[in-house]
C-alpha cells in the first residue's frame, strides 16, 4: 500500500512542480496582476448586486469570476486560486486523454497548462475565461464517462445559461467525440443539441433579453476580458476543441521507448520545471510591476513612500508620474521636486484629459480631489462606475466627496454598499462611525483639510483642458495653495515666464516660508530674459540658487554653447532643474 502511494505521488510530481512554480510566480513576483484585477471591480454580497449582474447567459460565469477575484486582495491567495484553476485544467485534460486513449498523458496537458499560464500573465486576462474553459472540460469528462443517453443534450441548455458562449467548447467537443465514436448511431444527439440551443437563443433574443444574436452567441467571450493575449487564447481554445482528434494522432516523445516509467517521470518533471520557469521569465513585466506598486502605495495614501519608490525606480509612464505629482502636491513639494521626475510638456503628467475608455477615467478624479475640486472628483468617479461598474476606489471616492460636501445621507448609503464586501467592511464601518458623529469631520485629518481646501465657486469644468479649471478656481480662491502649485508647475512646463514672474508675488499671501526650489530656478531665467520680478516681501531668492545658475551657464558656455555636446554634462549635474528642462524640452 505504501509503495502504491509513493508511485501515485511520483506520477503527480510534474504537476506538483508546475503548480508550485505557478503559485510562486503569481503569489509573489507577479502580484501586480492580482492588484489590478481586484481593483477592477467590487464584489458586493447583496441581492441587488446579484440581480444587476445576472442579466444574460454567461453573466453568472462573470459573477463567479468576480467572487474569486475578490480574494486577490491578498496576492498570495490570488496566486493560489490562479494556480489551482490552471492545475485543474491540466488535470481534466489528462483525465480526458486517459479515458479516450486508455493511456496516461502528462506532456500534452502540461503544454495546455503552460498556455493558460502565459495567458494569465497578462494583467488584462480575467479569471472567468479560465474558469469557463475548466467547466467545459469538467462537463465533457462527465458526459463521456458517466452520463448516459440524451442526458448531456438535456443539460446543455442550462449549461449555456450558466456559462454563455463558453458552452460552445463543450458542444463542439461533444460533437467531435460523438462523430468519431459512431456518427450513424449518435447523429440524433448532435442534431438535437444544436436545434434546442438555437431555439433557446432565438426565444431569448425575441421575448426575454432582447440582445443581438451575436452577443447571445458569444458572451462573455470578448477581447476586453482577454486583453492582448486574444491571439493566443483563440488557437488554444481551438486545440482543446480538437482534443478527440488530437488523441488519435500517434506521437512518441523523444524518450527511449524501453526506459523505465520512473525515468520518464523524471524527464517530464524537468520539462515541467523548464516550462513554468521559461513562462515566468517571459511573462514577467517589470514596467507593470513598478507601476501597479506605485498605484498601490498611492491608494493607501503612502505619499512619501510613493515618491521614494518612483525616485528609486525611474519611470516615464504617464500615469506613474501623474500619481507621483499628486503625492508631491499632497506633501507640499510639487514646486520643489517637480523636475526630479520626467514630465510631459503638454501637461499630461499633471492632469488627465477626459477619456471614455482605457485607464484614464478611473484615475482622473485624484487630481481634482487633491486640488479641492470636490464636485469634479465626484463626477469622474461616478461616471466611471456608471460605465464600468462599481470599483473599490471609485466607491471610496464617492463616499469621501459626499462627506466633504456634507451629503451625509448619501454618503451613508454608499458606505452601506461598501460594508457588504469582505475586505472593505472595516473601512465602511469607519465611515459609518464618522457619519454618526458629523461634528468630528471638521477635525478629521483628511476630510477636515479637504473641506477647507474645497472650492466654493461651482462651474462647468473643461475636461479637455484642465488648466482652465485651475485658472477658474484660482480666480475665486486665491489662497488655495495646491491649486497655485499646480498652476506654477504648468507655467513652468509651458515656459510662460511672464506668468511665472507675475505669480511669484502671491507666495507671501499663500503662507510660503521660502521660495520653492524650482520657482527660484524659474525666477533666475525670468530675470535673465528681461521679465521684472515682483516684490515677494520677506521672501528672497537663495544666493546658492544664483551660484548654481551661474555654474549652469558656465558649463553650457564651456562647450561652445552647443546644446547637443553640453547635454550629458548638464544632465549629470543639473538634470533635476528647471534650467535643464527649459533647454532640452
Amino acid at each position: 500500500m505504501e509503495q502504491i502511494k509513493i508511485n501515485r505521488f511520483f506520477y503527480f510530481l510534474p504537476y506538483l512542480v508546475f503548480f508550485t512554480g505557478s503559485f510562486l510566480f503569481f503569489g509573489f513576483f507577479a502580484d501586480y496582476i492580482e492588484f489590478y484585477q481586484e481593483k477592477l471591480s467590487l464584489f458586493i454580497f447583496s441581492r441587488d448586486y446579484l440581480n444587476d449582474n445576472i442579466t444574460q447567459p454567461g453573466s453568472l460565469l462573470i459573477y463567479l469570476g468576480r467572487f474569486l477575484t475578490t480574494f486577490y486582495y491578498y496576492p498570495v491567495v490570488g496566486g493560489l486560486i490562479i494556480s489551482l484553476i490552471i492545475s485543474l485544467i491540466i488535470c481534466m485534460i489528462s483525465k480526458i486523454i486517459n479515458y479516450l486513449t486508455g493511456k496516461r498523458s502528462i506532456l500534452l496537458p502540461l503544454l495546455f497548462g503552460t498556455a493558460f499560464f502565459i495567458l494569465q500573465t497578462n494583467y488584462q486576462y480575467l479569471l472567468f475565461n479560465s474558469i469557463g474553459v475548466l467547466l467545459q472540460l469538467v462537463l465533457f469528462y462527465l458526459a463521456i464517462k458517466y452520463f448516459k443517453g440524451f442526458l448531456p443534450v438535456i443539460i446543455f441548455p442550462f449549461w449555456y445559461l450558466f456559462t454563455g458562449g463558453y458552452a460552445w467548447i463543450f458542444a463542439l467537443l461533444f460533437t467531435l467525440y460523438l462523430f468519431f465514436k459512431s456518427f450513424k448511431k449518435e447523429w440524433a444527439k448532435i442534431v438535437t443539441l444544436y436545434v434546442v440551443i438555437f431555439i433557446l437563443i432565438y426565444l431569448l433574443k425575441e421575448f426575454v433579453i432582447f440582445q443581438p444574436f451575436r452577443t447571445l452567441l458569444v458572451f462573455p467571450f470578448s477581447i476586453e476580458g482577454i486583453g492582448s493575449r486574444f491571439k493566443l487564447f483563440t488557437p488554444v481554445i481551438g486545440l482543446i476543441i480538437l482534443l478527440p482528434l488530437l488523441v488519435k494522432i500517434k506521437f512518441k516523445p523523444p524518450l527511449m521507448p524501453r526506459q523505465k516509467e520512473s525515468f520518464k517521470i523524471i524527464i517530464l518533471t524537468l520539462i515541467s520545471l523548464i516550462l513554468v520557469s521559461a513562462s515566468s521569465v517571459l511573462g514577467f513585466n517589470r514596467v507593470y510591476k513598478e507601476y501597479f506598486h506605485a498605484e498601490k502605495l498611492f491608494s493607501q495614501g503612502m505619499y512619501n513612500e510613493l515618491i521614494q519608490y518612483v525616485a528609486r525606480h525611474p519611470s516615464t509612464n504617464r500615469l506613474t508620474i501623474y500619481l507621483n505629482n499628486i503625492a508631491l502636491c499632497e506633501t507640499g513639494r510639487l514646486n520643489d521636486r517637480f523636475f526630479y521626475f520626467p514630465q510631459s510638456p503638454d501637461g499630461q503628467s499633471l492632469f488627465l484629459k477626459w477619456e471614455m475608455y482605457g485607464e484614464v477615467l478611473r484615475r482622473g478624479a485624484y487630481f481634482y480631489y487633491s486640488t479641492g475640486m470636490i464636485n469634479e472628483a465626484l463626477r469622474w468617479a461616478f461616471e466611471n462606475m456608471v460605465m464600468k461598474g462599481i470599483t473599490p476606489e471609485d466607491l471610496r471616492m464617492v463616499i469621501k466627496t459626499e462627506i466633504i460636501n456634507g451629503n451625509y445621507t448619501v454618503a451613508l448609503k454608499y458606505a452601506s454598499i461598501l460594508k457588504n464586501t469582505i475586505f472593505y467592511k472595516k473601512e465602511a464601518e469607519e465611515f459609518e462611525r464618522l457619519l454618526a458623529d458629523v461634528g468630528s469631520i471638521e477635525s478629521h485629518p483628511e476630510f477636515g483639510i479637504k473641506r477647507k481646501e474645497k472650492t466654493e465657486h461651482d462651474f462647468f469644468s473643461i475636461t479637455d483642458n484642465p488648466y482652465i479649471n485651475l485658472e477658474k478656481v484660482f480666480s475665486s480662491d486665491s489662497l488655495n495653495r495646491k491649486v497655485f502649485e499646480y498652476k506654477m508647475a504648468y507655467l513652468m512646463l509651458t515656459e510662460d515666464y511672464e506668468g511665472i514672474a507675475s505669480a511669484l508675488a502671491r507666495l507671501n499671501n499663500l503662507g510660503f516660508k521660502k521660495v520653492p526650489v524650482h520657482l527660484e530656478e524659474a525666477a533666475m531665467v525670468c530675470r535673465m530674459s528681461g521679465s521684472a520680478l515682483p516684490d515677494m516681501g520677506s521672501l528672497k531668492i537663495d544666493p546658492q540658487t544664483e551660484v548654481r545658475f551661474n555654474q549652469f551657464l558656465q558649463t553650457f558656455r564651456s562647450y561652445g554653447n552647443n546644446l547637443k555636446t553640453a547635454q550629458p554634462f548638464l544632465k549629470q549635474k543639473f538634470g533635476n532643474t528647471f534650467w535643464y528642462y527649459g533647454f532640452y524640452h
